[in-house]
């Protein structure tokens, strides 16, 4: 595939998936969500001294964006899912000229959602800092602050990808997302909790190293990046030979 053709091919994906109502959901609600988490956390932590002068408070809030990433993966999934609801699928291969051509164009497509999600995030949490800085609390910004909100940036750009290639692998657009939410939401934290020298080589618990969680048990920030891409590359390659190798109707 040239690069134009993928530029257009990418161009249509986000066109797609722009359609509708599911992104700008995700996206307001994923916003709201992290808002009023990261407000919670400034409420509770305001009247600790000694932690708003740290920073720890202005961390935590920082920190409440990483939830963002549920909302990454679930609308990268939908970037599949929703070919094969509508029984367009066929009709993406033979309009892009082939079954690689139409992979590679929806994980260009992922790749800038999770951008878009990233910059909405990080966004976010520096507004959400700010905000509560002017309701009379001075909260610290460190450089711990800035590696959390660089750590909650790149969680979305892990998790969308990981999503997408869910959605290959699933096909089934409500079973996809009920899927990503019992993982991240359910199983994996219960893991932790029970076998937490384990759980911490799975996706999202690598994740809460990269957003620097202060949860015991957990990989140095490189090892974490390294065991991410790693299943985001296992999920791929299931996911690449399912679609080349199965009926796509």
């Amino acid at each position: 595939m040239s690069t134009a053709a993928l530029v257009r091919h990418t161009q249509a994906e986000l066109l797609k998936a722009g359609s509708g109502r599911a992104m700008l959901g995700a996206l307001v609600g994923g916003f709201l969500w992290c808002a009023l988490t990261g407000y919670g956390y400034y409420a509770e932590g305001r009247t600790d001294a000694a932690a708003v002068a740290s920073g720890a408070v202005t961390d935590d809030i920082v920190r409440a964006w990483m939830m963002m990433l549920l909302f990454s993966a679930i609308s990268c999934a939908l970037v599949v899912t929703r070919d094969f609801a509508q029984g367009t699928a066929a009709r993406a291969v033979l309009l892009y000229g082939g079954r690689a051509e139409v992979f590679r164009a929806k994980l260009a497509a992922a790749v800038l959602i999770s951008t878009g999600f990233a910059l909405t995030a990080m966004a976010g949490a520096a507004v959400n800092v700010l905000l509560a800085s002017s309701g009379g609390t001075d909260l610290a910004w460190t450089a711990e602050t800035t590696k959390t909100l660089l750590g909650v940036g790149g969680c979305m750009m892990l998790a969308g990808p990981w999503g997408l290639m869910a959605g290959w692998i699933v096909r089934k657009q409500t079973l996809t997302v009920l899927a990503i939410v019992i993982l991240v939401v359910g199983v994996e934290p219960a893991v932790q909790r029970l076998v937490p020298e384990a759980a911490q080589f799975l996706f999202t618990i690598a994740l809460s190293s990269v957003y620097r969680d202060h949860k015991p048990d957990l990989l140095p920030v490189g090892a974490a990046v390294g065991v991410s891409l790693l299943w985001i590359v296992l999920f791929g390659v299931i996911a690449r030979t399912r679609f080349l190798g199965k009926d796509v109707a």
